[in-house]
């Protein structure tokens, strides 16, 4: 019976370890890339720009001089860091990882230019653990894709919808989906993308109408020759993923379970 405890000891210190072997990957290696991959604009004169990280509308002036007439002025949709990576993606952390920066330029044109009426963005999220131990490669990569409303809205004093300045221009962001999971060596990751400058808010009813846009869309106003940022980072978390010993362990761990109460029940006999 000495012999069978043994037995069922070591089997036990066998199949336990199984049970903790996950390892948390504590901080993530990434690569950030986001562009700009279309642009409509309705009828009208004036020049139009749209590469990976500009798209802009107006006259001959550049979009960052917000003294210029209404004849001359343009106004700009800007990405700023379009490609970010970095080793401070930390998991469990509050603070974001910082990507890119969203600029809109807002400047008083005149009624017959063109302007924007909505773009498409492109992010492209890769990720590969880089503590406590380096992977060798990133994962397979993850493509976002979002929708840009824009409204370049008149410049009179019947906006339709609460305006800070005579009337703001609007503009709206299709989220879609921001989190994403993936399980990994024992964990589940998810990881988010979060703005974190507050630029983005529920907008009013009403200047979600304006923008042709239901009820509670996510956006934020810009007044007439000022400009408005959004900067964004990336947060990730990890929850353990309950691990389920094989069959074959199960078996062994049974048997020895039976050992301990076989061997008890024989001293108990003994007294």
């Amino acid at each position: 019976m000495k012999t069978l405890l043994k037995s069922t000891i070591v089997a036990c210190a066998l199949i336990l370890p199984q049970i903790a072997q996950a390892a948390l990957v504590t901080d993530w290696e990434y690569e950030v890339f986001s562009e700009w991959t279309g642009a409509s604009f309705d009828a009208g004169v004036g020049t139009q720009i749209q590469d990976a990280t500009e798209i802009s509308w107006g006259g001959t002036a550049a979009y960052t001089n917000q003294a210029a007439g209404i004849g001359t002025a343009r106004s700009a949709l800007i990405l700023t860091d379009s490609f970010s990576s970095g080793t401070d993606l930390v998991t469990g952390s509050i603070i974001p990882a910082l990507t890119n920066i969203i600029t809109h330029w807002n400047n008083t044109l005149q009624g017959s230019f063109s302007t924007l009426v909505g773009a498409q963005l492109k992010t492209t999220l890769k990720l590969k653990p880089f503590l406590p131990v380096e992977a060798d490669d990133f994962f397979p990569p993850k493509v976002l894709n979002f929708t840009i409303n824009f409204t370049e809205t008149p410049n009179d004093n019947d906006c339709g919808f609460d305006s800070m300045s005579a009337c703001d221009d609007i503009f709206v962001i299709s989220i879609g989906n921001l989190s994403d999971s993936f399980d990994y060596d024992g964990y589940t990751y998810t990881t988010n993308i979060v703005e974190t400058t507050l630029s983005l808010t529920a907008l009013s009813d009403e200047a979600c109408a304006a923008a042709d846009n239901a009820p509670g869309c996510l956006g934020f106003q810009t007044k007439e020759k000022e400009a408005t940022s959004a900067q964004f980072g990336l947060l990730i978390d990890a929850k353990l993923i309950p691990e389920v010993p094989e069959p074959a362990g199960l078996a062994v761990f049974g048997l020895s379970l039976m050992g301990f109460v076989m061997y008890g029940r024989r001293r108990l006999a003994r007294k």
